[in-house]
């Protein structure tokens, strides 16, 4: 699915149903200057906009191609349209519904039907370092199993072994949302092997589950089942496994639980919370994932705060914004925290995990570049063509 940001007046609004059906729309804005901020976080593949002088500034044509892909001016007036027309770079149309008829559209060599213009994955890259890649969010459900989810997705369509391991021992989640039985729970299955010394690489492979959607498939290491057998799986025990599945995997993506406390009254007490710190602490990047309502804004907040001695530079990421509340949710983060939100992922519609997996399979841009920030190198996209 086609990435594209909009610019253009609030009363346009209405509009932009004709475009939510084929299209993601990443984010809405009414001026230059903030498009200019969002693309800096999240380039697009398509700015649609009004035709209009204080819109088609130089300074927005400077953005393409790097930043926005093309530019799809809407002007309904004749003087307009043909002034839009004449403009480099620009596809002129008569409404928004029109768009995506010409957005990426091409002349076939043999003069054939137009063709769409996609992104797909090429020959592979030569081999880099594993990379473990710790997805954590606050309290109150910001999406930190959709997003690992989503991400091993992306990273498993692009040629990388990739496991998907479940560590939050306060709720997990990843085998109820994959479908996966867990009769037996991976991560801490891994756990106590490794306590009595006899973890292998054979038996990480005959403990993992297999996941495949689509023609996409990686392994998992479920969670605990119970939030009572937390003590199964303790740091001590964590970093001997992440040390071996970092052999075995290209990519190793974890999801954390969000607490993060420790217990410091009690000389060597068990910690609750330890496996999510050691894993914060030894994991090569922290994806931070919040909300952009008022409640989450200020729980990824202080969640940052706490985090701060754990990991350095975590990816600050906000799940299901709606249309044009992601920039002052982001601005927000960064005026009282400091940190910079890399990518804004737009609302979805509830569907489940079922719907994550798809998007992120057709339409992988914005978790592409996610996982590339934490130094996964993925495959270099071309431009594909097919018929529409």
């Amino acid at each position: 699915m086609t990435t594209v940001g909009v610019l253009a007046p609030p009363s346009r609004l209405a509009d932009l149903n004709s475009l939510t059906d084929w299209a993601d729309i990443v984010w809405g804005v009414d001026s230059v200057r903030d498009v200019v901020r969002h693309v800096s976080q999240s380039p697009v593949d398509v700015l649609v906009t009004e035709a209009s002088v204080a819109y088609l500034t130089d300074e927005l044509m400077r953005l393409t191609p790097h930043s926005i892909g093309q530019i799809c001016a809407v002007a309904e007036a004749n003087g307009v349209f043909e002034w839009a027309a004449g403009l480099t770079g620009v596809r002129a149309v008569r409404s928004f519904s029109d768009t995506r008829s010409v957005i990426g559209a091409d002349p076939e060599p043999d003069g054939g039907l137009p063709i769409a213009q996609g992104l797909a994955p090429v020959a592979e890259t030569s081999p880099r370092d594993p990379t473990v890649i710790a997805v954590w969010g606050p309290v109150g459900a910001p999406g930190v199993t959709t997003t690992a989810i989503s991400l091993s997705t992306v990273c498993a369509q692009a040629g990388r072994s990739t496991l998907l391991c479940d560590v939050d021992t306060r709720g997990s989640s990843v085998a109820i949302a994959l479908g996966v039985l867990d009769e037996t729970p991976g991560f801490a299955a891994a756990c106590r092997l490794a306590g009595r010394n006899e973890l292998t690489p054979s038996e990480i492979r005959r403990i993992a589950n297999t996941v495949e959607h689509d023609g996409v498939s990686f392994s998992v290491l479920t969670g605990v089942p119970r939030a009572s057998r937390w003590a199964e799986v303790g740091p001590e025990k964590v970093r001997p496994v992440l040390d071996l599945v970092r052999e075995i995997y290209d990519v190793v993506i974890v999801d954390v639980g969000f607490g993060v406390e420790q217990n410091e009254w009690i000389d060597d007490a068990p910690q609750r919370d330890g496996a999510a710190r050691e894993i914060l602490r030894r994991a090569d990047a922290v994806i931070a994932v919040g909300t952009p309502d008022a409640v989450g804004v200020s729980r990824i907040i202080r969640g940052l705060d706490e985090i701060r001695d754990l990991c350095e530079s975590p990816i600050v990421v906000l799940n299901r914004a709606p249309l044009g509340s992601g920039a002052d949710a982001a601005d927000a983060i960064h005026r009282f925290s400091d940190h910079i939100v890399r990518t804004v992922i737009p609302v979805d519609g509830r569907r489940g995990i079922e719907e994550a997996m798809t998007r992120a399979r057709n339409h992988p841009t914005l978790w592409r570049r996610v996982a590339e920030q934490t130094g996964v190198a993925l495959p270099t996209l071309r431009k594909s063509r097919w018929r529409r």
